[in-house]
């Protein structure tokens, strides 16, 4: 059974701003806590919305980040979220998995005004038409991410590659906002471009996710092994090979020449991760299977190409899902 993401009305009221821009971020675990402490970290007014255990460590200690950097920042965390009168958040952030992205859309209608940017920062597909339904008179930007990160225990924050941070647009208005969120993320140290074809660029990683992710989960491995073993590279060629059909068939420009080639490269260079859907498998989560394969597999369906590896391993990581969640 799909577990919501919990999530009621954070107390802002005491909260003294730092900065002149105000920033919350909803659903913040590694990637959230992490863009959210850097920002911190340069005057920006911050605040978290996180799980418990993880809210708890960084208010009793800190929200402590290591690897590539090593900082302690404080900064305000909160688990839930209050109904409050201040009106001046500036950017809502959400972060969470692309499956809890509709509930947490939904639990932020009393704090946010017309004004109020949000930014969809999820793997897959259409996460950002997720957020602009619910908010139709909002700017809704796209954002994709490459950067290494995980949280080792709640608190902790391992910063661990530092890839590229690409924050999108659709017209004028928007291109000057995302131009200064860009700005604003590279003085905090995190590497961000501006990228006015963020559909291309989020296809591609839709289709390196489509090969490397699903196969990881089921075969419990960890990214090279995709590669290593001839078995699960075949498939996921295939796999990358029908999503890229789709990309075409959708007449996508690409962010690469070849994303299967360019799939190989990423498991390479990621060889000892273990994969978000790994990790959502191993702890017995929802994983995001329906925004990677699941939306190939919908799109196969609407525009009548084949995607028989896609729903093959839709179904297969399904059905594995489905034997713990109802457990």
């Amino acid at each position: 059974m799909q577990k919501k993401f919990k999530m009621v009305h954070t107390q802002l009221r005491n909260i003294h701003t730092r900065g002149d821009i105000l920033f919350l971020f909803m659903g913040s675990g590694s990637v959230g806590s992490l863009y959210g402490g850097l920002l911190a970290s340069i005057g920006q007014e911050v605040i978290l919305i996180g799980r418990k255990n993880h809210v708890k460590a960084i208010n009793e200690n800190s929200l402590e980040i290591q690897g590539l950097i090593n900082k302690n920042i404080t900064i305000p965390a909160f688990d839930v979220i209050s109904e409050t009168s201040r009106k001046d958040l500036k950017f809502i952030f959400f972060t969470t998995k692309a499956h809890q992205l509709e509930a947490a859309a939904i639990q932020i209608k009393e704090i946010i005004t017309k004004n109020t940017i949000l930014v969809s920062l999820q793997n897959g597909l259409d996460t950002e038409n997720v957020i602009q339904d619910i908010y139709p008179e909002n700017m809704v930007l796209r954002a994709v991410t490459s950067i290494g990160v995980c949280r080792p225990r709640p608190g902790l924050i391992d910063y661990t590659g530092l890839g590229q941070t690409l924050i999108g647009y659709k017209n004028k208005n928007e291109e000057k906002v995302a131009a200064n969120l860009v700005s604003l993320f590279n003085q905090a140290g995190i590497s961000a471009q501006l990228e006015p074809n963020i559909s291309g660029a989020v296809f591609s990683k839709v289709i390196v996710n489509c090969g490397l992710n699903p196969l990881a989960a089921l075969y419990q491995v960890k990214n090279i092994e995709v590669f290593n073993q001839i078995e699960l590279r075949n498939l996921a060629t295939e796999l990358a090979r029908e999503a890229w059909t789709v990309a075409q068939e959708l007449d996508i420009d690409l962010k690469v020449d070849n994303p299967i080639i360019y799939m190989f490269d990423v498991i390479k260079k990621t060889g000892n991760n273990i994969n978000s859907m790994l990790r959502d498998v191993r702890e017995k989560r929802k994983t995001e299977i329906d925004f990677i394969n699941g939306k190939i597999v919908e799109l196969g369906l609407k525009l009548n190409v084949d995607v028989p590896q896609n729903q093959d391993i839709y179904k297969k990581v399904k059905a594995l899902e489905k034997s713990y969640l109802d457990s």
